[in-house]
Parts: structure tokens; C-alpha cells; sequence
């Protein structure tokens, strides 16, 4: 899916030093080709054989601003580049880019302002450096009310050093579906990149298991296949593939029994000569929204839905209207479980950077998507944040984020939204003398969470001995002590998804 790559276009430079190492030459092949990746390694060795050459610094930088991993690596380089006296004018763009992910906004907008002034009309970039200033402001007005959100990194079962992305949960999060890159056999992209796969984890006792490829009849070594879309039963999917006969289309298929069937292209209604990028069912599954560059929208990508007819057919797609989309790309849609918020990302609106995620309400008396609001900072970034899954409590989310702490390229995160009040599960039980029918007298229970800290105290019923204590989902030791001062202590794992217990029966037995 070309619409992930975000492409910080160079020039040519016409002053070069009079040798040219083999190690940069290596780098310049792969640079030519759009190989950011393969490029890299070659340009961070060059720059230490050659620490003053402007094009090496500066392709440098334009690697690590198209590499998904720590972009503000760019900053020295580029800084370097802009004070010498022939410095290229996109420098300074690209500074102001690198300062963006830095959360450098005023420094930004600094260098953004420079690029202007010292360059032509026919640069390329001079289409896009006001609106990237605009982001800037955008993003310091939206730093100041951050969402309280935990992100949980899904590890190495599920994410690898390549990018991880596309995440997909049905409502019981007993599994994950999701888009890879990794060198699993697959072919090589033009990019240098492998092509994508789709991955399955499911999920036991509240971990995500090893991730295997989803297989056939969807998985083509030689070709890239990508999930785009579920019902919130994850019992159909949304794929987008791209091989030697298919250009890039959408395609259903059934998921039952732990595999992939009925796999078939969508009709022409969908499917067009224009690119379709990503889809998602409505809640019924008698709706498909999905994006595409199709004439007759507002600009760019645009956000469309189809409707079922009685006959079974799919109907004429309607565009999504002004309210939701712009005249810059609008993309990734997923509707919440529920079917009352559209979830999608945007370049327009209130965005703090490239795309970011974006919720509208549904509104039964308009009949329309309406009220299209920024779902905040730290979810959303200066850098492209695509393809937000809600679950059905609508406390976790997922989504692919490019973080300094990732394994690797993107990686899967399951987001907990603080402010969202959990599921609790009830433990009780009784405490008991050594023969586990007598009850003990007194006592105090403490729950300690998985930090160390006291979660709370408890005191059991004087006159039956139970107790009764109600924790969100969570790693606890429960510490028991009897009137005569023994302590019993013990682990207990509380879930929330497909393994949620609203009860749990655990009697406490004080043996000599």
C-alpha cells in the first residue's frame, strides 16, 4: 500500500567531492532507487569517512526522515547541512520536518519560514511548507489537554524489526490480525522493503501467542496482501492485494474455524481503475466504507460508502460529504462496534502532523457522520498515525506507532484509555483454619499490584470469614493474615478480554 510512505523529495546536487568512496557509491545506487532502508547503512558509514560532505549529510537525513524508527536522527545532519554557504534550500524543509518530531514546533516554524524565503517558485515543497507550518500550531494547541492513555507494547509474539502494522481485534480481542514486512520468504518491494503479509496471534490467558502467516488461499510470497478491514465478530475480513494480476483491489473473505475462505474481489461498484486503499464493514456488515481517489470528491483521498441492497447487490457509492472529508487525503476508516463513531485519519482538519486519527459521531436524524474531532495528543503525533481499532468497552485501542522504544520499524500497541472505567472481576472466598472448613478468626486481607504498590485493604466478615474484593484487570498478590499473625500470600491474573471472569472463587487456607 503506497499511501504509508511518506517521501521527502531531494535534489540533485551538483557539487560532489573529488572521490567517491565505494561506500558511498553503495549508498547512492540504493538512494537512486527510493531504497531508503538498504541506503542507510551505507550513508551512516560514509558520514564517518567523509563527516563534512553537504550531499552525504543530507541524504543522510532524507533516509532517516523515510525510515520508520527515531526521525529526529536527522537533526545534526540537516543543521549542518543549512550553515554551509551552498546549502540546498529543501535543507531547511526537511529541517523543519525533523524538528516537527522532535516536538520542536517554534524551531519548525523557524526553519519552515527560512525555506521560504530563499526558495524558487517551482519548488516542489512550497505546496506543502504552509500547511506543515500549520500543523505546527495545530499540534501546540492540542499538546495543551493530552489524553490520559497507556501504550502497551504487544512484543515480540506479534511485532518484529520490520514494520508491524494494520492491527485488527474482533470484540473479544481473542485474537489479532495484522499486517508485516518481515523477511518471512516474501519478495522483495521496489523500496527494498518485503512485500507485506498478514499475520494471525491469538490469544491465551491474556498473551498474545507466536504470530503465524494467515495462509492460504490469501498468502502469495511473490505478491502483497494486506488486512484492511473486520466485522467486529472477526468473522469476515477486508483484504487489499497487489500481485501480477490484480493491480491493487479489494478483496472479502470469510474467516471461520481459524482460516481463510470465500476469498473474492469485490464488485466494480468498489473496485475501480482509481486507487481503493482501505475499507472496513459497518457494524451489520451491510455497509462497506472505504477510500479511494475516485473524481467526484473534495480532494485527494476521500472517504466513501456502499450500501447492500435487498437483492444482495452492492449499491452506487456515495462520498462521505464536506463534513468528513477535505481537500487533503482522508483515509483508513473503522467504524467502533457499536456502530455510533467513524474512526479515520486525515491530513485536513485539526491534524498536528501528516495523518492523524480522527472521530466523527453518528447522527440519526441527518442520517450523516457528523462533528469530525481530533482524538488528541499523545495518540496522534507529528508523524503519520493511521488505522485506529476500538474495542467494544471502548477502553483499549490499537494502532501501528512509530516510538522510540519499538522492536523495530512499526510496531503494535494496545492503547488504554485511563479515563474509561474498566471491568472489575470480583475475587472472594473464605478464610479458613488448616482442616479448610473452620473459619479463621479475625484477619485482613492487602492487595499489592503488579508496581508494588497497595491497591487496597480488606476485612473479611466477621461472623462467616469471606471476603470480597472487586480489581480491574491486572497482575495481583493477594496477602492474607490470620488473627494469630500467619500471613498466606498468592499471584492472581485478572483479565478483560476474550478470558474475562466476572467472578473468581478462591478460599484462603492457614495451614501449620
Amino acid at each position: 500500500m503506497k499511501k504509508i510512505k511518506t517521501l521527502f523529495l531531494p535534489v540533485c546536487f551538483f557539487v560532489n567531492s573529488t572521490i567517491i568512496s565505494q561506500t558511498e557509491k553503495e549508498a547512492n545506487t540504493f538512494f537512486n532507487l527510493d531504497k531508503f532502508i538498504k541506503a542507510l547503512p551505507y550513508y551512516e558509514r560514509a558520514v564517518k569517512e567523509n563527516p563534512d560532505d553537504e550531499k552525504i549529510n543530507y541524504r543522510l537525513a532524507v533516509c532517516y526522515l523515510n525510515v520508520n524508527g527515531d526521525k529526529t536522527r536527522a537533526i545534526p545532519y540537516l543543521e549542518k547541512v543549512t550553515k554551509m554557504s551552498s546549502a540546498n534550500p529543501n535543507a531547511w524543509y526537511l529541517l523543519g520536518r525533523a524538528y516537527q518530531f522532535a516536538y520542536r514546533f517554534d524551531d519548525a516554524i523557524k526553519a519552515f519560514e527560512k525555506f521560504k524565503s530563499i526558495s524558487k517558485g517551482t519548488n516542489y515543497n512550497l505546496n506543502d511548507v504552509d500547511n506543515q507550518i500549520q500543523y505546527c500550531y495545530n499540534a501546540k494547541e492540542l499538546m495543551k489537554f493530552p489524553r490520559n492513555v497507556k501504550f502497551e507494547n504487544l512484543g515480540p509474539n506479534v511485532n518484529s524489526k520490520y514494520d508491524d502494522y494494520f492491527p485488527f481485534v474482533p470484540v473479544d480481542e481473542s485474537f489479532i490480525v495484522f499486517s508485516t514486512r518481515r523477511d518471512d520468504g516474501s519478495a522483495e518491494d521496489i523500496d527494498g522493503r518485503f512485500l507485506p503479509e498478514v499475520y494471525i496471534s491469538y490469544k491465551y490467558e491474556g498473551q498474545y501467542r507466536p504470530a503465524k502467516m494467515l495462509g492460504k488461499p490469501l498468502s502469495n510470497l511473490d505478491g502483497a496482501e494486506e488486512i484492511i478491514g473486520m466485522t467486529a465478530d472477526g468473522r469476515r475480513m477486508l483484504f487489499y492485494i497487489e500481485n501480477d494480476e490484480y493491480a491493487g483491489d479489494i478483496f472479502m473473505a470469510s474467516f471461520e474455524n481459524k482460516k481463510i475462505s470465500r476469498l473474492k474481489r469485490l464488485e466494480k461498484e468498489i473496485n475501480s481503475k482509481y486507487y481503493e486503499i482501505a475499507a472496513c464493514f459497518s457494524p451489520d456488515g451491510d455497509e462497506i466504507y472505504f477510500a479511494s481517489d475516485r473524481p467526484g470528491g473534495y480532494g485527494g483521498v476521500d472517504l466513501w460508502v456502499v450500501r447492500k441492497l435487498p437483492n444482495g447487490n452492492w449499491g452506487i457509492p456515495q462520498n462521505l460529504g464536506p463534513e468528513i472529508n477535505t481537500p487533503f487525503d482522508e483515509d483508513f476508516p473503522n467504524i467502533s462496534p457499536d456502530g455510533k463513531y467513524l474512526f479515520f485519519s486525515s491530513k485536513g482538519h485539526t491534524s498536528m502532523g501528516g495523518y492523524d486519527i480522527f472521530r466523527a459521531e453518528w447522527d440519526e436524524e441527518k442520517r450523516a457522520w457528523v462533528k469530525p474531532v481530533n482524538i488528541g495528543f499523545p495518540i496522534n503525533t507529528p508523524d503519520d498515525d493511521m488505522n485506529f481499532r476500538i474495542t467494544g468497552n471502548g477502553r483499549y485501542g490499537y494502532m501501528s506507532i512509530n516510538r522510540k522504544e519499538n522492536l523495530g520499524g512499526l510496531d503494535i500497541y494496545r492503547l488504554v484509555f485511563e479515563d474509561v472505567e474498566p471491568k472489575y472481576t470480583v475475587i472472594t472466598g473464605y478464610l479458613l483454619k488448616s482442616d479448610s472448613v473452620t473459619k479463621a478468626e479475625g484477619g485482613r486481607l492487602m492487595v499489592i499490584d503488579r508496581n508494588g504498590d497497595i491497591f487496597g485493604d480488606y476485612l473479611p466478615n466477621p461472623n462467616t470469614g469471606k471476603y470480597v474484593i472487586a480489581v480491574p484487570a491486572g497482575k495481583y498478590t493477594i496477602e492474607a493474615e490470620n488473627a494469630d499473625g500467619k500471613i498466606v500470600r498468592f499471584d492472581i491474573e485478572v483479565f478483560d478480554d476474550v478470558s474475562y471472569k466476572p467472578e473468581i472463587q478462591r478460599d484462603i487456607v492457614f495451614r501449620p
